[in-house]
């Protein structure tokens, strides 16, 4: 019998484990790479669910109970790329604040 791919696993989850930093790096770099790795997950993911979506409503994919769990966990990657971003403008206006 042949395996149904399972378009769940397939959801990238950001990490940087798999970046290979020198003592050159900056804090800077490393953390913008962290922030685009992010983004690029957060994308994906919302495609994939948009797809499973699409999926389900037009009937070629009955499992509910992926669409839900893809659902969530595009859900919690955006609310968490939403609250990256709110700290990052939040970190931005105070340094604006200091006077020069």
């Amino acid at each position: 019998m042949i395996e149904p791919i399972n378009m769940i696993d397939m959801i990238p989850m950001p990490s940087i484990q798999n970046k290979q930093y020198t003592m050159d790096d900056s804090v800077f770099k490393i953390s913008f790479d962290a922030a685009k790795d992010l983004l690029v997950a957060t994308n994906e993911a919302e495609q994939i669910t948009t797809q499973l979506t699409y999926d389900f409503m037009t009937g070629k994919n009955d499992n509910i109970h992926d669409l839900m769990i893809a659902q969530e966990k595009s859900s919690l990657m955006l609310n968490f790329t939403m609250q990256v971003r709110n700290k990052l403008m939040e970190a931005y206006d105070e340094i604006m604040q200091i006077p020069v």
